[in-house]
């Protein structure tokens, strides 16, 4: 008998290498380190002569075998346990060798398994058949013992490069869409509030400012609104910091659900909340202000067992776009009116919307809270 280094089956001496990224390190992959495991062999024969001279020459080499002397039996047992390649007899009773490879290549498991016809058979009519049928090889009887190791060797190596070219893509791809996963935390983290997971005051300014000029380009009316959470130092010393972060997170929640979704809102900090109402009129916008108050006052949440409420204060300011006057068939509307009004539509920024909408919700701190004022 062969020693322990000939009877295993051939090793390809070409390295395949590749970079495997894993858990955010580097490492190379080498199919020649990787101990191969014992080759699985489905030899089907009606021949029982046939079986036993195939079983001693594969088994010679270290492969574990599996004899099936019919069509039927070896379609049951590639099913129950898939092997890693299968020898297949064309000319046998009831199920042929054709018969059987095409049912298990139109079997979602055993499609992918290599199929060598073996058959006394030599015409090219057939040997062309079989390989549209998806076998991988032809060898006509009578057989070698070398041509069928070889043949063997070939496709098992084969067949074992690409179990492992198709696990590391299915690595690969498991890798992308974790740092798909990461890339969006990592996204999520730049634009949004921690606590709330409205938008944070970065994000906001920045979408803002895009719709502020979007809004001067097409004259488009736009509100700016700055809301502050009345005497929320109250609620952390009443109730404590985590009561106040539920009451943060559930005015949020509050003012989203009586925004549209092309409205923008926003953490700009600490108690302060901020919403631009796009293409949106002035009086519209105060209706919206009235309904987040509202909504707000009218709101108990349960914190603790304990039944918190709060108010909230607006201050509202306004891109000065006044549509009527951009109708040119308005007399009253003089060219230079025009010209003034487009000067100082076009000088409004946004650092300007703020800082009347602050000083707006100022003076509803002043004059009382709970309420909305206009600047």
């Amino acid at each position: 008998m062969d020693n322990q280094k000939d009877i295993k089956p051939q090793e390809n001496n070409n390295q395949f290498k590749d970079i495997i990224l894993k858990n955010n390190r580097t490492e190379r992959f080498d199919i020649n380190t990787i101990s191969p495991k014992i080759a699985n062999i489905l030899v089907v024969d009606d021949n029982p002569q046939n079986l036993r001279l195939l079983i001693a020459i594969l088994s010679m080499r270290g492969y574990k075998v599996r004899p099936a002397p019919s069509g039927a039996l070896a379609l049951q047992s590639a099913f129950s346990i898939l092997p890693d390649l299968i020898l297949l007899d064309i000319m046998m009773p009831e199920m042929d060798g054709y018969e059987v490879c095409q049912k298990l290549k139109e079997n979602e498991l055993t499609k992918d398994i290599p199929v060598i016809f073996i058959s006394a058979i030599d015409a090219t009519s057939d040997k062309v058949k079989a390989f549209e049928l998806g076998a991988v090889d032809y060898i006509t009887k009578p057989f070698h013992t070398e041509e069928i190791l070889a043949r063997v060797n070939t496709h098992i190596s084969l067949r074992r490069t690409q179990q492992l070219l198709e696990e590391e893509i299915e690595r690969r791809k498991a890798y992308e869409e974790e740092l798909k996963s990461i890339s969006l935390n990592y996204q999520k983290m730049a634009t949004q509030d921690f606590l709330t997971g409205v938008s944070n005051r970065r994000h906001f300014i920045e979408r803002a400012e895009e719709e502020l000029s979007r809004a001067k380009r097409y004259n488009h009316p736009l509100n700016f609104m700055m809301m502050d959470i009345d005497h929320f130092k109250n609620i952390n010393d009443t109730y404590g910091h985590q009561a106040g972060d539920q009451i943060l997170k559930n005015v949020a929640v509050t003012c989203l659900d009586n925004l549209r979704v092309h409205d923008l809102f926003g953490r700009i900090g600490g108690e302060e909340f901020s919403a631009l109402l796009v293409e949106t009129s002035f009086n519209d916008a105060l209706l919206v202000a009235e309904r987040i108050r509202k909504s707000v006052e009218e709101s108990t949440w349960h914190i603790d067992n304990k039944a918190v409420n709060c108010t909230i204060s607006i201050g509202i300011s306004e891109l000065n776009i006044n549509m009527e006057h951009l109708n040119d068939n308005d007399n009253n509307f003089s060219i230079e009116d025009n010209l003034a009004f487009e000067v100082n539509k076009d000088s409004q920024t946004l650092d300007e919307l703020m800082s009347k909408a602050d000083e707006a919700l100022y003076i509803a701190k002043s004059s009382g809270r709970n309420c909305i004022k206009y600047r």
